[in-house]
């Protein structure tokens, strides 16, 4: 990852780690949805986000949910760590 991500480092330890993270709603509302995962994917974790919530609330970001973001693949992080280690 780069020093230059506006992504909280945290994030990307956590997807290292796990493979996915909950990240919250305030981080992804304002980003934007979009925006959001073009950034991770900008530094080589294309994700997927899945936004669990009462059903209530239809809004685009409901204030009750759970912001959860997953890797797409990864093998490709796995990969790289093999390249840099060679």
């Amino acid at each position: 990852m780069s020093n230059t991500s506006k992504l909280p480092e945290w994030i990307f330890h956590c997807l290292d780690q796990y493979g996915n993270c909950a990240c919250g709603r305030t981080i992804v509302k304002k980003y934007g949805k979009e925006k959001f995962l073009d950034l991770l994917e900008g530094e080589a974790y294309p994700c997927e986000l899945e936004i669990l919530s009462d059903q209530k609330d239809k809004s685009q970001y409901p204030k009750d949910g759970t912001y959860i973001i997953t890797l797409k693949n990864r093998s490709i992080l796995f990969e790289m760590e093999e390249e840099e280690a060679e």
